[in-house]
């Protein structure tokens, strides 16, 4: 009921749009006699149904058809959903996923790491070989890479979940951000846990259920015209609304997302562990091994002057998980809280010990 439900929002959204008088391309029928697998699950799709054919997103197919030895090329662009889609474009366009950091790529085989997450190809191709999504490389890029575009999450033929999704909605941000900082913290997992506590029980709260990252930061606020949908944003330029409209079920209004304080506690408690750190360390923070992606990434963390036992280490993983996570506690506020008042108090008991 719940798939007939969204075949029947996506295909009035299509004619309502009317995407139906965008397509000029009559149906490549033909395309049937070779690839009936496919066509059979577009015909079935809602862009089968608006009367979308092979050649409106393959560009060359009539030559294709006419010769085989003539290959179309498969249209990875955004560009060419937002005939039909245009507001998601233009949020996606603001999003991260527009942007490929390809001055920070390797020149290297290693670069089938990158793709699977940085590119749209890759991911796709990585999530249709059925394979391990961790252990497994995307394909190198044949051209000049496209970012994350529409057809990594939506398979423009017949995704198997609603929206045409590759995979369902709580689980498809994973897939690349799983191992973030934010999923981490949403988890309740990547953190050094110290003794005394029953750390399994921060992985179940509100924030980790249900569709998970889509929940909050594809909902829509009134007047918060720069976050939600698909720019995936929470955060809202000067002079808008917050995007409080996933809020409003479990706290009501809001002005923000300082809910009882919280934000402003874990503010201060990384300050707190920020000087605890820094007075044990000469007065500053280790940096970080040269690259740019362990700005995203975990790891590269150069080493304290003199941490024999890891003790300032272990604290600054921390410190780094809630700092570069940049919700100030919101994806989980309770293990938060007690990640940061746990590190304080043992790197303090830890130091009394010494002479």
């Amino acid at each position: 009921m719940r798939l007939l439900l969204s075949v029947v929002l996506f295909c009035s959204f299509f004619l309502s749009a009317g995407c139906a008088d965008k397509v000029t391309t009559p149906p490549a029928g033909n395309c049937a006699n070779c690839h009936s697998r496919v066509t059979t699950a577009f015909s079935a799709s809602v862009h089968g149904r608006v009367g979308l054919a092979c050649a409106d997103c393959h560009a060359g197919a009539d030559e294709h058809l006419r010769d085989k030895q003539n290959l179309p090329a498969t249209d990875w662009r955004g560009e060419t959903c937002a005939r039909c889609h245009e507001t998601e474009y233009m949020e996606w366009q603001t999003s991260p996923h527009s942007q490929i950091p390809l001055e920070q790529l390797p020149r290297d085989p290693r670069i089938g790491e990158c793709m699977k997450c940085h590119q749209a190809r890759g991911f796709a191709a990585v999530i249709a070989s059925g394979s391990n999504f961790k252990e497994t490389w995307g394909p190198l890029p044949q051209s000049e890479p496209e970012p994350v575009t529409c057809a990594a999450c939506h398979s423009p033929h017949n995704g198997a979940h609603s929206y045409l999704l590759r995979l369902p909605q709580g689980d498809i941000c994973s897939t690349c951000h799983g191992g973030k900082w934010q999923n981490l913290l949403l988890s309740g997992s990547g953190g050094q846990h110290y003794a005394g506590f029953d750390w399994s029980s921060f992985s179940s709260h509100p924030h980790n259920t249900g569709n998970r990252c889509v929940s909050c930061h594809m909902a829509r606020t009134a007047g918060a015209v720069s976050a939600g949908g698909h720019t995936f944003r929470m955060r809202v330029s000067k002079g808008e609304n917050p995007n409080t409209a996933p809020c409003v079920s479990c706290h009501g209004e809001s002005d923000g997302y300082n809910i009882n304080g919280m934000q402003q506690n874990v503010e201060a408690l990384l300050g707190e562990l920020r000087l605890l750190l820094e007075q044990h360390n000469n007065g500053r923070l280790p940096g970080f091994q040269p690259g740019a992606c362990n700005q995203c990434h975990r790891g590269g963390m150069k080493p304290f002057d003199n941490d024999p036992d890891l003790i300032l280490g272990k604290a600054y993983e921390n410190y780094l998980l809630v700092e570069r996570d940049k919700s100030l506690g919101v994806h989980n506020p309770p293990y938060v809280l007690q990640l940061l008042q746990s590190t304080i108090e043992s790197v303090r008991k830890e130091y009394r010990r010494q002479p």
